[in-house]
């Protein structure tokens, strides 16, 4: 009896994955639910914010082993840069582009109403630059630009929303997912030329334990656990 014991408990720890230290993620936030859950009992630390900031943090030699990024030009410019491994790239979920409020709404109230709209810095965050570049598309960017709050993550423009401070903003729909005191109030077509895509890769720097993670971000279980909150998968 102990010695099947011995042995049950022999297997089980080859079949476990093997952890050699501590990983440090630098994540988009608004993976942040989903990628607490994903992560759960690796040893990870893992700090969140917008996917620009990151990248420029990455670029002027912040420690970090994983950059997981909400845009694919951060990516890139990390890439380019040399903070990041590009043969280590892969895209893990994808994300759609959404209006949301603290209570029921339409496209046309956010378009025709004199709220302000929040949402990510236009510039760097790629929930703003996806917003702009959205909006412009469909014409009604006019109609928006002068009433928007720009936040320094995607996060931060849906707290202001679920605390009733700004009437709408525009975020992604695993926001919506995240965070119940908001309502969807309209989701857009993707796009050809700016989908919502995001890269993972491993830094130039990444310790010794960071494939494992990474690989682990991969897995099956983990693109079941980032389907329910919100994201799609390729």
């Amino acid at each position: 009896m102990i010695r099947r014991l011995f042995i049950s408990l022999a297997f089980a720890l080859i079949a476990a994955p093997v952890w050699a230290e501590e990983v440090v993620i630098f994540a988009a936030s608004s993976l942040k639910s989903a990628l607490d859950e994903v992560t759960q009992g690796m040893p990870v630390r893992i700090s969140y914010g917008g996917s620009g900031l990151l990248a420029r943090q990455l670029l002027q030699g912040a420690p970090a082993d994983i950059f997981f990024s909400a845009n694919v030009q951060w990516m890139d410019a990390a890439i380019q840069g040399g903070a990041v491994a590009a043969n280590s790239r892969v895209e893990v979920v994808n994300n759609r582009l959404v209006a949301v409020s603290g209570h029921a709404g339409t496209l046309d109230d956010l378009l025709a109403g004199d709220g302000h709209v929040a949402t990510g810095l236009v510039g760097s965050v790629p929930a703003g630059i996806y917003a702009k570049a959205y909006l412009e598309a469909a014409g009604q960017w006019e109609k928006v630009a002068p009433r928007l709050i720009e936040t320094d993550s995607a996060r931060a423009a849906l707290t202001l929303v679920a605390r009733n401070e700004v009437p709408f903003a525009i975020v992604y729909a695993s926001d919506v997912v995240a965070q119940p005191a908001v309502q969807l109030v309209h989701m857009w077509p993707v796009s050809k030329d700016l989908p919502i895509r995001y890269p993972v890769a491993l830094t130039a720097r990444a310790n010794a334990g960071a494939r494992a993670v990474l690989d682990a971000l991969q897995t099956k279980t983990a693109r079941s656990v980032f389907t329910a909150h919100g994201f799609g998968v390729p």
